[in-house]
């Protein structure tokens, strides 16, 4: 199969990086397509699979262990390992006295040392929020977005 010829893993770091290597993705997409027989698997081959094999693949590195409440506690040691700020509050664990929030509340926060010195500097300014809500497989989860303003009134 013609699909065989192309590493996978070069079509999802390229799919990482920025749009010049999405258009590298295209033009080897139609590549297996311009050379497949017709109505072989490599000819109906379309970005919606490449994106699936993608996932797959990205999947390994995220999904630390098949428990999600194992991998969340893995990914919190490996990012205490660097250097990186967290709280995290599993849905059994006790809510930190005067928090108000919710014994059942699930809360998970991560602040990297990029963001750390970005919100020192910045932070004395302006510092705004926003939340969002399902955005994962997961229902009536809140994803909270700290933004630091700089001089300029761009984000960071």
């Amino acid at each position: 199969m013609l699909i065989q010829t192309i590493d996978r893993r070069e079509i999802v770091s390229c799919r990482n990086q920025n749009s010049l290597a999405a258009n590298l993705i295209h033009l080897k997409v139609r590549a297996i397509r311009d050379l497949a027989p017709h109505r072989s698997c490599d000819y109906l081959i379309a970005l919606k699979e490449v994106n699936q094999i993608a996932h797959a693949l990205d999947n390994d590195k995220i999904r630390l262990h098949p428990d999600d409440a194992i991998s969340t506690r893995l990914l919190i040691g490996q990012l205490a390992a660097q250097d990186t700020c967290t709280f995290y509050k599993d849905r059994q664990d006790r809510a930190p006295i005067d928090s108000r929030l919710p014994g059942d509340a699930f809360v998970l926060c991560i602040q990297t040392s990029f963001q750390l010195d970005a919100f020192r500097c910045l932070g004395k300014n302006f510092i705004g929020i926003n939340a969002t809500h399902n955005i994962t497989q997961y229902q009536n989860i809140l994803l909270f977005t700290i933004v630091a303003r700089d001089d300029w009134g761009h984000g960071e």
